[in-house]
């Protein structure tokens, strides 16, 4: 009776203090494994919607533009991280000056323009140190050896360059864009034969080559499309 009595104390004694610090480094050795991998679905899912607010405003700007018949403007300010979507009032001058009216400095210079949606890039965590403007390369988070990122889409599109670190673009009554010099695009011949469209690059410098996104706007439709940058290092939408 003793002996059987003793055996089942012992066989109900729990963990061992090996046994628990096995238990800990399996439990360690997966959380390095699985943290890094949350934290990089979590920011790609971040910038995934940063991508669709850019693309959801722009088109915002432009069914506004063409639901009220007059020149509304999309601008981004890298500076800040913020998106802006501004209303002209209806102002004559807007149908054949364009951004020229919109200067990069507004909104102190460009009344009767008025701001009525300002959305701050800066949600979920993101910071603005990590939203990059442009296509990375090795300094800005590509892996070493990456070849360079290309600056143009498969609609021909190409890499909108930032003017004192802004972007406008305006959309007109019939939701097509003006040219920078605020020349309306559509059935315009333009100088050398350029096409007036836009195109807004942009990565997370933590993980580069996974977020490196393109939303490009045609001029004469006022299109807007969302591209990724792919395997293949070429931008598919």
């Amino acid at each position: 009776m003793t002996s059987e009595k003793g055996h089942h104390i012992n066989g109900s004694r729990g963990f061992t203090l090996v046994e628990l610090l096995i238990v800990l480094v399996i439990a360690s050795i997966l959380s390095a494994i699985a943290i890094p991998s949350m934290l990089s679905q979590r920011r790609l899912t971040r910038f995934t919607a940063l991508t669709r607010e850019f693309s959801s405003q722009l088109r915002f700007a432009r069914q506004l533009a063409m639901s009220e018949r007059q020149a509304i403007t999309f601008q981004y300010d890298d500076s800040t991280k913020e998106i802006k979507i501004i209303d002209h009032n209806n102002d004559p001058t807007v149908a054949t000056s364009g951004t020229a009216v919109l200067a990069n400095s507004y909104p102190s210079t460009a009344p009767p323009a008025q701001v009525i949606v300002t959305v701050s890039l800066l949600q979920g965590g993101l910071t603005d140190t990590e939203i990059g403007y442009g296509v990375p390369t090795i300094s800005t988070g590509l892996s070493t050896g990456h070849p360079a990122v290309p600056t143009s889409l498969g609609d021909g599109t190409t890499m909108t360059t930032l003017a004192s670190n802004k972007i406008n673009i305006t959309f007109q009554a019939d939701g097509s864009v003006v040219s920078p010099a605020g020349v309306p695009v559509g059935g315009v011949t333009l100088s050398a034969g350029t096409r007036m469209d836009s195109a807004i690059f942009i990565f997370d410098n933590q993980a580069a080559d996974a977020t490196a996104s393109a939303i490009s706007v045609l001029g004469t439709s006022g299109r807007v499309k969302v591209w990724r940058l792919t395997n293949a290092n070429t931008f598919a939408e």
